[in-house]
């Protein structure tokens, strides 16, 4: 066993050095668990086995350049088409792979429009996806919603590496279990929010096994120009400074929105400082587009860890000191770059194409230090990408068809370095590695086989290529009594499609239906682990499967709208941590089940009222848990969002939340004899315009509701868990000015 340990901040789990990626761990009294939503904003190495580390290899370099080749070709044709003079439309903005008549499109879609972010009371764009039907949120630190999870259709603690998250159609996930930091997105940057579920796989690739969110930011618009800045105030001595600059003329446009968070948290030792940057910089070309997109973030957030209940010795700090830490000196810190930059053209035929190249490096620092065992882990993650895609629009036999294929290409490069403390990192323990390199090409084609029936099939085939190594180093300090892993190699290929169709009985009503197959694989906090001797190495985790079925009914009319849909999925091998043998692995068959209503009414033309209702069955089908309950999955979730324009000046809104009762983490056999809570939250928020000055107050958690979200259970004491708690009331008073 390894001499030094960490502790999880989020769970209060003591973890054996590097502890698996930083994500597993054993508790004081001997219970143990691992989860995405515990996992830290670290990850393990990457350390290339075949060449210099961050170097792609010769074969990939040949696949990059002829694929390039190949797209830049095409687009090179638009030379021809505008010397010939043939006019042609303007070119549309394509941050997404969706269809453009999303209307038709046999699926579950919602769409969260700017004007919609800026009117709710939801502050993170976590708490705004949590109002969305089937949508859960966890949040583990109560600041800001740094580092909360979002769950499509119920998977609990592996929620993650199954709900794939995008930037203006880039990922976010990463090959490890940390989760997505949302705070690093300036929320008044968001042009709008689209909320696939299910069928994304074919589109989006691996991951999109619950379903997808992308988040488009927003870009100038010819002929204008706007300069915007905001302040806003709150509990907690929360600060807020937010600015945008916007300008356009016909050929060059130009975003840059920037701001700043200081806030000192609902807990103690939950300090954050957050800087925010996000730039979109277009020139029209040859009925085209040269396009840059790039930002920056950086993060400093102290960890508060956990609150115990342990009626065994009397202990309830939830309950007398819910603002409380046992970590005082534990800390993460993050600083992110990313840049995307492309071309997109438009022909005279009805296509589209875009080419365009990312890049985004991520740097990881995170001390931890509890019951005299301190360790600090730092961590580079450097992420490749070239998504080369076309958009045909044509009439064949009859039919018009609206065909999106294209190919992703990701190089994926981590190196970590671990140790007790700062001062030896420079002689880390381990060195944990991997290399990932992915392909995929995929098409799909919605056909309008009439006014009334469309049909959509798609295609994806995937590739990846993982390579990974433990560079141990006895003689460091904290390595005496450790071990390492050795090396790792694997290879997967998977095919993912959806089909579809939807009928549509008149202007407002229709009916849809498909059934798709969607993937995930493992990550490297899966594969490096301890063995049943806890001996580290890396394990073979097969991909996780998904085979799907959605139905629904869509109604819409000026005063009313709703959609009714249920779904059934069955998978094979799902990847899960298994609390008896300690241990990450493939289960036996489990199944996804739920029913999700969304209305929305609008009675009066300056009063609008929406409901959501979803109810959610995760279960485990066969093996060990047979016909028990998934962790962390309520079986009932439901929000209400009403909007009042009471006048030129002012508009009220307001949002009510409620989750049911789940399952604690680490319960998989459903014998804990307790479950996490069930609670309902209101907020509030008055919004008021006059001239170019702009305000908002809000209360959120109006009635003080007492709550925690995310918690884990022991399964060495009995009646022992760990658990995060919720900030009570707060209020955020703010201030804007456009200086246009």
């Amino acid at each position: 066993m390894p001499t030094a340990l960490l502790v999880s901040p989020e769970t209060g789990l003591i973890l054996p050095n590097h502890a698996a990626g930083g994500c597993a761990g054993y508790s004081i009294d001997g219970s143990y668990s691992r989860s995405s939503s515990k996992c830290l904003p670290v990850s393990p190495s990457i350390i290339k086995l075949n060449g210099a580390a961050g170097t792609l290899g010769e074969s990939t370099l040949i696949k990059l350049v002829a694929k390039f080749y190949f797209f830049s070709l095409l687009v090179s044709l638009s030379g021809f088409v505008s010397a010939a003079g043939i006019d042609l439309d303007p070119l549309t903005v394509v941050s997404t792979r969706l269809d453009k008549e999303v209307a038709y499109a046999p699926k579950n879609i919602t769409i969260i429009t700017a004007e919609q972010i800026e009117r709710s009371p939801a502050k993170t764009i976590p708490e705004l996806l949590s109002l969305e039907a089937g949508i859960l949120s966890r949040s583990t630190f109560g600041n800001s919603a740094v580092r909360s999870t979002i769950d499509i259709r119920g998977f609990g603690a592996s929620s993650t590496q199954n709900t794939l998250i995008l930037l203006d159609g880039r990922r976010l996930n990463d090959v490890d279990l940390s989760s997505v930091n949302f705070t690093s997105i300036p929320i008044d940057n968001i042009e709008r929010i689209e909320v696939i579920r299910g069928s994304g796989g074919v589109l989006y690739g691996d991951g999109a096994v619950g379903g997808v969110i992308n988040i488009i930011t927003k870009r100038a618009s010819p002929g204008k120009k706007s300069v915007r800045a905001k302040a806003a105030y709150g509990s907690f001595a929360t600060s807020e400074l937010k600015g945008a600059l916007s300008t356009a003329t016909e050929k060059y446009g130009i975003n840059i929105a920037a701001n700043y968070i200081d806030s000192n948290g609902y807990r103690s030792n939950n300090d954050l400082r957050q800087r925010n940057i996000q730039a979109d910089i277009r020139r029209d070309h040859l009925n085209g587009e040269i396009f840059v997109k790039t930002g920056a973030s950086n993060q400093d957030l102290e960890l508060p860890g956990n609150r115990t209940v342990d009626p065994t010795i009397g202990l309830d700090e939830l309950g007398t000191d819910r603002r409380g830490t046992n970590t005082p000196n534990d800390y993460a810190n993050e600083k992110i770059e990313f840049v995307t930059a492309g071309i997109k053209q438009k022909f005279n035929n009805g296509i589209d194409a875009i080419i365009d190249v990312g890049f985004r490096h991520k740097n990881q620092n995170t001390f931890l230090e509890q019951g005299g065992f301190p360790n600090s882990l730092d961590t580079d993650l450097d992420v490749w990408s070239f998504t080369p895609r076309m958009k045909l629009e044509s009439a064949l036999f009859s039919t018009r068809h609206n065909l999106t294929f294209g190919a992703d290409i990701f190089y994926y490069n981590y190196n970590s370095d671990t140790a007790p403390t700062f001062a030896t990192i420079n002689t880390p323990v381990h060195k944990v590695g991997m290399d990932q390199e992915s392909y995929a090409i995929y098409a799909n084609d919605l056909v309008s086989l009439s006014d009334s029936i469309y049909l959509e099939f798609g295609m994806r085939i995937q590739h990846i290529n993982v390579t990974a190594k433990d560079q141990f180093d006895a003689t460091a300090p904290g390595g005496a009594f450790d071990s390492g892993a050795g090396l790792f190699s694997k290879d997967d290929t998977e095919e993912m499609y959806n089909l579809g169709l939807r009928y549509l009985f008149n202007d407002a009503l229709s009916v849809y239906g498909n059934v798709g197959r969607s993937v995930r694989f493992g990550t490297i906090d899966e594969i490096y682990q301890f063995n049943a001797l806890f001996v580290r190495e890396f394990s073979v985790i097969d991909p996780q499967t998904s085979k799907h079925a959605d139905i629904g009914l869509n109604y819409e009319s000026e005063t009313i709208a709703g959609t009714l849909s249920a779904y059934y999925m069955d998978l094979e091998n799902e990847i899960h941590f298994n609390p008896a043998t300690f241990t990450n692995l493939n289960l036996d068959p489990t199944e996804r089940k739920g029913v999700e209503i969304t209305v929305e009414l609008k009675p009066l033309t300056n009063f609008s009222i929406n409901g959501n209702y979803a109810y959610l069955e995760s279960t485990f089908d066969e093996g060990t848990f047979k016909g028990n309950e998934v962790p962390l999955v309520p079986n009932h979730t439901a929000s209400l969002f009403a909007d009042w324009e009471m006048n030129q000046y002012f508009s009220l809104s307001t949002t009510w939340r409620y989750i049911g009762k789940k399952r604690f983490d680490n319960d998989q056999t459903n014998d804990f004899g307790q479950e996490i809570p069930a609670y309902d939250m209101w907020d509030l928020k008055l919004t008021g315009d006059y001239q170019s000055w702009s305000g908002s107050f809000s209360i959120n958690n109006v009635f003080d509701e007492k709550a925690f979200d995310f918690g884990v259970r022991s399964t060495g004491v009995a009646g022992r868990y760990n658990g995060q708690p919720l900030p009570e009331r707060n209020f955020t008073i703010s201030i804007g000015y456009n200086f246009n």
